[in-house]
């Protein structure tokens, strides 16, 4: 019993070991014909707590956060499918 879940976290571990150096490869080389990186705009905002459990954003300037075309996060980017669906970053003030 116990040696089966053994071979199986083994198995895991291979498989998604394996997938992460294909992801690599393909973020290094572009293997399939696209573009490795890409840009996106990303609005950032202070969240600032007030008395009373309120608290209120104040924008700043937007910037420009480089991402990778890949599954997992490579050469300390994220990946753009992430990126996409977190486009606001709040930075919280105390």
């Amino acid at each position: 019993m116990i040696l089966k879940k053994k071979k199986n976290w083994i198995a895991v571990l291979l498989a998604v070991s394996i997938l992460y150096g294909l992801d690599d490869l393909s973020a290094r080389f572009g293997v399939p014909s696209r573009p490795q990186f890409a840009t996106m705009t990303v609005k950032r905002y202070f969240y600032i707590n007030e008395k009373y459990n309120k608290f209120s954003y104040e924008p700043l300037p937007s910037m420009d956060v480089r991402c990778v075309n890949a599954l997992f996060p490579h050469s300390g980017y994220r990946p753009c499918w992430y990126l996409k669906r977190h486009l606001m970053e709040t930075i919280p003030v105390n």
